[in-house]
């Protein structure tokens, strides 16, 4: 039997009632088909009723609307304009199921977005984070690529940071980017977009690391000199398949992993932000470990904090060997608490588009000054993770990650927070050990 549950709720944008009916269950979600040079999985997509029939519809966590075109896509007149209308939603693998959601009396644009991975996907239109942040949205990403993903909303998601943490889920906090003005340019009034985009901060191209290899030594106030990888700042995007990079990021990214920026194969990326596809150069890079998006005064940047994890990792697992803590990670006689990360590896999809494409104006469209969004992480490079986007969580918003299929490090490796011990006698259990007790911080 599905459970269904009814949210009343105001759209203030278009001042109408909205009713957000939907179950409980996941709902199936196809993949996008991908371009040459890309990556192996797509973007994600629903079916959605309309006058000719169920159509795809994207599910994009990263596009600042919701859109439902009201006629035929590809279109080749002019955009229309928001309108108040209904989203019904099937699965995209059995389309013949009973309705999984219907979203009643909704603000959509009348626009028609851009194909999803190759034009043999023409979305009708994309369930887009306006939508979305009415709910926890959970999504599961398979790493097979015939295994589909899914989708399932709920109203709430139980559970505090530190529980979450214990069960080995990663909490990464942020705050909800977007607010965007938008006007037909006619003369009619414009409209703000709510914020709803996900952003977080990221390390791109670290190191391989394995507890088993030397400490590494650091020296007090030598943190940062010790990290690798590029720091970046990354959108969610479910719509999109492959990491997406502006160019001056890539360039700096591939300056710190000693590679050619300009090596990789040139092709067209579909995306549903541009109506033609984008020249993109198409690469790979070994490793991109997510963290928080919002930052505090001890903040020290994804690359530096996750350096110092994993050196309180190895001191963790190698302290019956008589390892002690780096005076770099440490502080008055005491480890440093570890900032929570998950980290992907294996050859994850690099699109590397131009800084001026509408791709990268939009993620920085916001109308407050913020940290630049130098691009997407897609669907393709979360392969194997379980990701909740908690977006009614109080006081504030958070993703929830873990890895689908735990032990594999080298393609999934979730680190809830670590906290530093200040005591002998004191346990705790960090980065998947056993119970460990306080070690000693080394001296210089």
């Amino acid at each position: 039997m599905r459970r269904w549950l009814i949210i009343p709720l105001l759209f203030a944008a278009c001042g109408s009632n909205q009713s957000l009916e939907h179950d409980l269950d996941p709902i199936l979600l196809s993949r996008a088909p991908v371009q040459p040079g890309g990556a192996k999985l797509g973007g994600l997509w629903a079916l959605v009723g309309t006058q000719s029939g169920l159509r795809p519809l994207l599910v994009d966590t990263a596009f600042p609307l919701d859109s439902l075109a009201r006629g035929e896509c590809p279109s080749s007149g002019p955009p229309g304009w928001t309108y108040t209308g209904t989203m019904e939603l099937h699965d995209s693998v059995t389309p013949t199921a009973p309705l999984r959601a219907a979203f009643g009396n909704v603000g959509l644009f009348d626009i028609c977005p851009g194909a999803s991975g190759d034009p043999s996907v023409q979305p009708v239109g994309v369930m887009g984070g306006p939508l979305l942040t009415n709910f926890s949205v959970g999504f599961a990403f398979p790493a097979s690529e015939i295994e589909n993903a899914s989708m399932t909303l709920w109203p709430s998601y139980p559970g505090t940071d530190d529980q979450l943490g214990q069960d080995g889920q990663v909490v990464l906090h942020f705050d909800a980017r977007g607010n965007i003005p938008v006007a037909q340019g006619n003369g009619e009034a414009s409209l703000t977009l709510p914020s709803s985009r996900v952003v977080l901060a990221a390390c791109a191209g670290a190191r391989q690391f394995s507890t088993s290899e030397p400490v590494e030594a650091c020296a007090q106030g030598e943190a940062a000199l010790r990290a690798s990888g590029e720091d970046v700042m990354l959108a969610i995007g479910t719509g999109e398949g492959p990491l997406i990079l502006s160019q001056t990021a890539w360039s700096r990214l591939a300056g710190k992993l000693g590679i050619d920026a300009n090596a990789g194969t040139q092709g067209p990326l579909h995306t549903p932000f541009e109506a033609v596809p984008v020249p993109a150069l198409f690469a790979t890079i070994p490793r991109l470990a997510i963290f928080q998006g919002t930052t505090d005064n001890s903040w020290l940047g994804p690359c530096t904090e996750l350096a110092r994890a994993r050196r309180i990792e190895a001191v963790l697992a190698n302290q019956d060997a008589g390892a002690c803590f780096q005076p770099c990670d440490a502080n008055e006689g005491q480890a440093a608490s570890t900032r929570p990360y998950i980290d992907l590896g294996g050859a994850l999809a690099v699109a590397v588009v131009s800084e001026t494409s509408d791709l990268i104006l939009s993620l920085n469209a916001d109308v407050a000054t913020k940290p630049r969004v130098d691009g997407i992480i897609g669907a393709a490079t979360l392969a194997g993770v379980r990701l909740r986007i908690d977006y009614t969580a109080q006081p504030q918003a958070r993703a929830i990650a873990s890895c689908l299929q735990p032990g594999l490090r080298d393609t999934c490796f979730a680190a809830p927070s670590c906290p530093g011990l200040s005591e002998q006698g004191e346990q705790h259990t960090c980065f998947g050990q056993q119970p460990r007790g306080y070690a000693p911080v080394c001296t210089q």
